[in-house]
């Protein structure tokens, strides 16, 4: 439902929506959780005491959102010349008969008549005429912190700093738990083994059955594996270390052409030379 949930959302003004037909039973609902009725019987948005302060670092405009009332994408699917109940409405928007009946207690759908059902109870009844003018007005969401935790309320469309820190942290938790399932331990520790014994890590990547874009993304957050990485990685280091040529520009390209020819070298000391000159180009470009 692009975005907002029922149970924190404010409704629509109750003067507006309501129809002004004769005999119509109208119903007063009382204010969601998380708002307030002004004195005066408006519907204008006010925050209830217990929110205010709560949430020292989330805008007022980041927890009041006007969005597309749900029946705006469905409009050119009412008839105004049937009737609908829950059922029915719930059929046109596909969803469950419960969420709908969440949306008529958080005021989402006004104006309804009661009918008696035939198994008894009742039932909420709307002419097309009242879900074609429902449509056309916008409903305010309010995003309400005390009740719902950062990342569910990011997911409904709340972006203040703290549901984008929330959603931040829940992404990044998500993605690691991924990357630790397709690169394990026994995984990382033959790739350092194999790296130790002079095997590229391209190579020692491929033989521990992972890609050389898994051990390098690993290394880049997760710091314990990065220094093992880089401490293995000296064995591949061709001129050595006390070598006046080791961690420069000639030693990570090598001279196979020279009268002593050699290979670039990818050991620890030249793959650091070239990290650096590379956030040193990619600082020059931008």
């Amino acid at each position: 439902m692009r975005g907002w949930s029922f149970t924190d959302m404010q409704r629509p003004s109750l003067r507006e929506v309501l129809p002004a037909a004769a005999g119509m039973k109208r119903h007063l609902l009382p204010a969601p959780a998380g708002m307030i009725r002004r004195p005066n019987g408006s519907d204008d948005l006010a925050c209830s005491p217990c929110l205010r302060g709560r949430l020292e670092r989330c805008s007022k405009v980041s927890r009041t959102t006007p969005q597309p009332h749900p029946l705006a994408d469905y409009a050119d699917q009412i008839d105004p010349q049937e009737t609908y109940t829950v059922r029915r409405v719930a059929a046109l928007l596909g969803m469950a008969p419960t969420s709908v009946s969440g949306m008529v207690t958080y005021g989402l759908l006004p104006g309804s008549r009661v009918r008696p059902h035939a198994r008894g109870g009742r039932q909420h009844v709307w002419t097309g005429k009242q879900l074609l003018r429902l449509a056309k007005r916008p409903v305010r969401v309010q995003y309400d912190h005390a009740k719902f935790s950062s990342a569910t309320l990011y997911r409904v469309g709340c972006r203040c700093a703290v549901c984008l820190d929330a959603h931040s942290t829940e992404s990044r938790e998500r993605r690691r738990a991924l990357a630790e399932e397709m690169f394990t331990t026994e995984q990382r520790r033959r790739v350092l083994d194999l790296v130790a014994a002079r095997t590229p890590v391209a190579e020692a990547a491929e033989k521990a059955g992972v890609t050389l874009h898994q051990v390098y993304g690993r290394a880049n957050w997760d710091a314990g594996f990065a220094e093992e990485l880089d401490e293995a990685g000296w064995s591949l280091c061709v001129l050595g270390q006390d070598d006046p040529q080791c961690s420069t520009a000639g030693g990570y390209r090598g001279n196979e052409r020279g009268e002593a020819p050699r290979p670039a070298c990818r050991g620890t000391g030249c793959r650091e030379w070239r990290r650096g000159a590379a956030q040193q180009e990619r600082g020059a470009a931008a």
